[in-house]
């Protein structure tokens, strides 16, 4: 139990591989030499190691390089089953990066099966309504979606979202899901308002200067596209440029991403698109 308190620490949104970590410069690498510092000093099994080890996969993930954190991530998966049990769970450390680098490499099917099972030892051992029990509920959301399984998804956010108001960067996470589960169903005019609201929840809060904040308003910039709304877009994804260089750095695959989509939108105004 120390343990897996210890690994998790409470922390709010994280793991999920939606939102590539805040270190700058080279982060898998940084990750990986301290794991590996850590595997030759105390071992394999030591909960500072195991902690390294998810470090190292969510590192992978937020870079996409998704086979290489599955592997990670079974790595971890099998020391928690052979040091804890299958129904430990600490099980829900590895199985939370696997699924998202399965996600990642469009294994849906098998993503959603490593979702569900780590939601269901989490909620099992903590309740329904605990921080870590919601960030997985909110991923498994994400995954329905992903499927196809709109309506699967909308059960899990009704189910969950209410207990995610209790911690505020949960509530922006579901908020955030929110919009993609209504993008899926409804289209993009409808999941605008919602991301919206998500961009005035971050700034209220003072986070209008974190990835987290560039990569949404990224989002809404590509959602006000769809809708037909270019100079909204290329407003939001100018911002989402200057909050992305300062946090991410220019080489940072989502900072490329949106300075790609910003470069096509000038380029579309200064033809006289809009």
């Amino acid at each position: 139990m120390a343990l897996f308190k210890k690994l998790f620490g409470g922390k709010s949104g994280g793991g999920s591989g939606e939102d590539p970590p805040e270190t700058p410069a080279d982060p898998v690498e940084a990750a990986k030499a301290a794991y590996e510092a850590l595997k030759l000093e105390k071992g394999a099994t030591d909960p500072d190691t195991l902690q390294a080890l998810f470090a190292f996969g969510q590192a992978l993930n937020g870079t996409r390089r998704f086979e290489e954190a599955e592997g990670a991530g079974q790595e971890l998966l099998a020391i928690f089953e052979t040091e804890y049990g299958k129904d430990h769970p600490n099980v829900g450390y590895g199985l939370d990066i696997i699924a998202t680098a399965l996600s990642g490499q469009e294994k849906r099917n098998e993503a959603l099966s490593y979702r569900k099972r780590g939601l269901d030892l989490l909620q099992a051992h903590f309740g329904a309504e605990h921080e870590m029990t919601l960030q997985r509920a909110r991923l498994l959301a994400v995954d329905h979606v992903e499927l196809g399984q709109v309506d699967k998804a909308q059960g899990v956010l009704d189910a969950y979202m209410p207990a995610a108001k209790a911690y505020p960067p949960l509530q922006a996470d579901f908020m955030d899901t929110k919009a993609f589960v209504t993008q899926a169903a409804d289209g993009p005019e409808a999941a605008i308002p919602i991301l919206e609201d998500l961009i005035a929840f971050f700034r209220e809060h003072d986070q209008a200067e974190t990835p987290k904040f560039a990569s949404k308003l990224f989002n809404l910039s590509q959602l006000y596209l769809q809708a037909g709304r270019k100079e909204d877009a290329l407003n939001a994804s100018s911002e989402a440029g200057m909050v992305a260089l300062q946090t991410y750095g220019p080489d940072h695959p989502a900072a490329q991403d949106i300075f790609g989509f910003q470069t096509e939108l000038r380029e579309a105004k200064e033809r006289g698109e809009f």
